[in-house]
Parts: structure tokens; C-alpha cells; sequence
């Protein structure tokens, strides 16, 4: 018999009593300790032989419940504790423990966490304790235990292809990844995901799409140590996600924002944006905005594939889709990521916008010949002008917030009309304060004498050359200057409330040379998002 064989069998003989049952809380408390004598890779050979000795040892003295309660007793350490976790973690990742003793060990079924039905318990011990249990073991010395434990319970208990699901299966996918972000943040989570099928991971998002706000509804209300998993999956996609599965989990998500019931997923009933969901989406499109824009804004007046729908088209899904997500992100006073965001589509925009300026004859493309190119270039940007503001118009009389009630969400937004004004001024023009002013006159709906003298003295104050840079786009500094400087009250806000269509269009037609066409495309799109709604 080696060391180890025999010191297993002695951990087992601790408590045995004969005719009654045996003293479980003995054994554990011997075997903590002796545990904790041991070298990492001696542990894990020592747990290794002891279920190999006592197959039942998960489902009778060796449960995490039972080693809790010493703990809270003090008649086993901390630092037992944790040597217990670590090494029971380390023996599962390498495949010396099997599943089955990993789900008696964790008791993930039995902790009471979640009740029939797969409600949440009312209780907040309950679930905190086990999302302690499942990232106690994420040490040093077992890292990859979250990662493969969750991976084994999403694909072997979960989401099994050809089993029914188990109303309790929402709840325990977003414990999961809740434990998985806790431990191992988006890299924990993007490598469970990563043992999934296609079909199971977008039935996970089905899942904590639709119940996953239950989880953060809890923490608001009990404090509960857990958040909404669908905002743990889109900061995933966000970080880890391909393009097309960026480009799909922004159709989705404008899939699952539509009426006033539960089948919209991502709006309070009072029409308010889910905090946790935008938040997520918003660094999304913050990280990703570019890419987002250049997918959505191509013309295709197809009708949408499978659609009952016979007034959705491609074009109309996509910039209903990009409408929902700038309404829940850059035009939400609330998403910290709003003036980022606001401000990329201000770049975005201001670029279309010197593009389709350029005159006939031009080498628009820069590659040294007056082509078809250029032409199709000068097309395609004064289109994709005329489907920003159809989306800009939509996102804003969609779900309005009064802009001025918060000033970083208000400055934000003036910082996008700030870039669409100037961005009439071509590159190489005339960048004078006196200029700029002028510009901002028109998209802004009229400023005032004072505001316009303000704005141009705070302009005058900074050095010529440290307006704009290289592109033509104005810097930080001059922007910030301007809205400084504008009027506080912002009354011109107020007609974007009111009259929002007609605002957005003029600002975006103050700063184009092809006016007529914009109009006539604008009218057009704004239909396309209408049919791909239902209107």
C-alpha cells in the first residue's frame, strides 16, 4: 500500500462508529488537516484516491455544506478551506474527479438557490453562498475549474441536443456565467462558451435574454451577488465576438426591443432603457461602432428572407436595428459610454459628409485617377447621409429624453451636431472662428447674436492650428469651447423634442451641397424603417 492509499484509508476510518452513523464533521475535520500538510500535487493525489476509496464521499461526509458549517464554527480554518477547494478544483480540471462528484461536491442542485419552477429563492444566502462555492475553487492552484465545470454543466445538463429543458435552466445558466465573470472575467466566460454548438449557445441567449434580468432585478433589491447575465454575454461578444456575431447580437437585440410586453427584453415598461443591457451595449458600439455603421447603412431594398412581414426589407431590419441601438446607447442620458458614442457617430457622419461634397471631377477615392470610383464614392456617401438621418430621426422620436434635464447626455449630443456642422467645411478651407460660427448657426436652429458672439470669442481665444486636425475635424479643445459657451438653457433642444424629424433633417441638410437628393433618400429610408416595424 503506498503513503497515499494508506493515508486515505486512515482519513476514512476517522469517525467510524459502529451500528450509528458516522461522524461525517470528524472525518472532515481530520482530513482538512491533513490536507493541508500536503504539497499541491499531493493533494490532488490524495483526493483523487480518497473518492477512488469512497465513491459516495461527495454525497455524504465530503459536501461543501458540511465543510461550511465547520468553517462558520471555526473548527476548520480559512486556509483549510481554501487548500480543500483548490485541490478538489485542480483533481476535476485533470480529470481525476468526474462530473457526477463535481455536482455533489458543489451541491449546485441542492443549495437551494434556486426553487421549483426555476424561480430564485427569496433568500440572498443562498445564491451568494453558492457563487462562493463555484469560485472558491478559481485559486492559483485550480484557475480552470469554473471554466470546465461550467462548460460540462451547459453542454451535459443544460443544453443537451435532443433533451428537454428544465425550467430551471435559465436561472442556473446565469448563475453560471455570473460565477465565470466573477472568476475569470470575459476570458472565463468566452471559454466555456467555447465548448458550445451553435444551436446551444443561441439558446443560452434566448435564456438570459428573457429571464437573465431577474438576476440583476435581485441584486437591486436584496444585494444579491449577481448581475444580469445577458450583459455578461454582450460584453463577450464585445470583447471576443467575431463580426458577424457582432453584427447579429445588434439584430437580435433590435428583435427583442419590440412592444410593451415581456417579449421586449431590453426597455422598462415605462419605454426606459435596462441600465445593465445598454451599459453593455455601449461598449459594444463603442468598440465596434465603425464596423456596426459600415454594415448597416448599405442600401438592399430586398424583402427580408422568411419575413411574414411583406413590408420588411433588409435595409429597413438593419437601420431599425441601428436606430434601437443609438437609442439605447448614444442617446441614452444614462450609458456612460453616450458621449463616446455620440461622438463617433459625429466623425462617422462628418465624413459622409465631406465626401458627398466633393465636386464632379474630383478624385474622391485618392488613387491618382478621375474615375466610375469616384463617382460611386460620392454616391455611396450621400446615401449613407440620407439613412443616418432617417436612423437619427427614428432613435430620437422612438424614445425621446430630454436631453437638457442631463447635462454630459446634452453636451453629447451637441457635440454630434458640433461635428455635423463643421464638417461642411472642406478640408484645406476656412477654419476662422468667425467660419465655424457660422456653421454651427445652421445646424444648431439659430443661435442667438449673444450665443453666436460667445461662441466665436471662445473660438478666437484658441490658436488657429489648434482648432482642428489634420482631417478637418475639430479637436477636443475647440469643441469643448463651444459648448461652454453656448446658452445654458439649450431652448434650441427644445424644437428636437417637439419637432424632431424636421430638426434632424435641416442639420444634416445645412451641412450637405446635395440637399435634394438627401431629401428625397431620407423620406425613403425613414419608410424602409416604418415597414421593417409593422408601419
Amino acid at each position: 500500500m503506498t503513503d497515499i492509499q494508506q493515508k486515505a484509508s486512515e482519513i476514512l476510518d476517522k469517525g467510524y462508529r459502529w451500528l450509528i452513523a458516522d461522524n461525517y464533521e470528524q472525518r472532515m475535520d481530520f482530513f482538512a488537516q491533513e490536507l493541508d500538510k500536503l504539497d499541491p500535487s499531493t493533494r490532488e493525489s490524495l483526493f483523487q484516491e480518497i473518492l477512488k476509496q469512497d465513491s459516495g464521499a461527495t454525497r455524504s461526509w465530503l459536501t461543501v455544506d458540511r465543510l461550511n458549517s465547520l468553517v462558520g464554527e471555526g473548527t476548520i480554518t480559512d486556509r483549510e478551506r481554501q487548500s480543500i477547494f483548490d485541490s478538489f478544483g485542480q483533481a476535476y480540471v485533470d480529470g481525476q474527479v468526474s462530473f457526477e462528484d463535481a455536482l455533489s461536491f458543489t451541491n449546485i442542485y441542492g443549495s437551494g438557490a434556486v426553487a421549483g419552477g426555476g424561480m430564485l429563492t427569496p433568500d440572498p444566502d443562498q445564491l451568494n453562498d453558492l457563487i462562493g462555492t463555484l469560485t472558491s475553487s478559481n485559486s492559483s492552484a485550480s484557475s480552470a475549474f469554473i471554466e470546465k465545470f461550467a462548460g460540462d454543466m451547459l453542454t451535459q445538463r443544460l443544453y443537451v441536443d435532443g433533451h428537454p429543458q428544465m425550467p430551471e435552466t435559465p436561472a442556473y445558466a446565469g448563475i453560471l456565467l455570473n460565477a465565470l465573470d466573477q472568476s475569470g472575467g470575459s476570458d472565463a466566460v468566452n471559454a466555456a462558451l467555447g465548448r458550445l454548438s451553435p444551436d446551444q449557445r443561441n439558446q443560452l441567449r434566448d435564456d438570459v435574454s428573457q429571464y437573465g434580468m431577474g438576476l440583476q432585478a435581485k441584486h437591486d433589491a436584496d444585494g444579491s451577488n449577481v448581475r444580469d447575465p445577458m450583459a455578461i454575454l454582450i460584453e463577450n461578444t464585445s470583447r471576443h465576438g467575431t463580426p458577424e456575431q457582432v453584427r447579429e447580437l445588434v439584430d437580435y437585440v433590435g428583435e427583442h426591443s419590440k412592444g410593451d410586453g415581456l417579449e421586449n427584453q431590453y426597455y422598462t415598461y415605462d419605454n426606459k432603457p435596462l441600465d445593465a443591457r445598454a451599459e453593455a451595449l455601449g461598449e459594444l458600439m463603442q468598440t465596434h461602432g465603425d464596423t456596426i455603421l459600415k454594415d448597416a447603412l448599405v442600401p438592399n431594398p430586398q424583402q427580408t428572407a422568411g419575413s411574414s412581414n411583406e413590408k420588411s426589407t433588409v435595409i429597413g431590419e438593419n437601420l431599425a436595428a441601428l436606430s434601437n441601438l443609438v437609442r439605447l446607447t448614444g442617446l441614452n442620458p444614462d450609458n456612460s459610454h453616450s458621449a463616446a458614442i455620440m461622438d463617433q457617430l459625429g466623425r462617422f457622419t462628418a465624413n459622409d459628409v465631406r465626401v458627398s461634397n466633393r465636386a464632379e471631377g474630383t478624385d474622391v477615392t485618392g488613387d491618382g485617377k478621375i474615375d466610375e470610383a469616384d463617382i460611386e464614392a460620392v454616391d455611396l456617401s450621400t446615401t449613407r447621409l440620407a439613412m443616418i438621418g432617417a436612423v437619427m430621426q427614428d432613435a430620437v422620436s422612438s424614445g425621446y429624453v430630454d436631453l437638457r434635464a442631463d447635462q454630459a447626455a446634452r453636451d453629447a449630443f451637441v457635440g454630434y451636431l458640433i461635428d455635423l456642422g463643421v464638417s461642411a467645411i472642406p478640408v484645406g478651407g476656412d477654419f476662422a472662428a468667425k467660419a465655424i460660427t457660422n456653421k454651427l448657426d445652421g445646424v444648431l436652429g439659430g443661435l442667438s447674436e449673444q450665443a453666436k458672439t460667445a461662441v466665436e470669442d471662445a473660438l478666437t481665444a484658441i490658436p488657429k492650428q489648434l482648432l482642428t486636425d489634420g482631417q478637418g475635424q475639430l479637436t477636443d479643445q475647440a469643441k469643448q469651447a463651444i459648448i461652454d459657451a453656448l446658452p445654458e438653457d439649450y431652448q434650441y433642444l427644445e424644437g428636437l423634442k417637439n419637432e424632431s424629424n424636421s430638426f434632424i433633417q435641416d442639420a444634416i441638410l445645412s451641412s450637405s451641397a446635395r440637399d435634394g437628393e438627401i431629401t428625397t433618400q431620407m423620406d425613403s429610408y425613414k419608410n424602409y424603417i416604418a415597414g421593417a416595424k409593422g408601419g
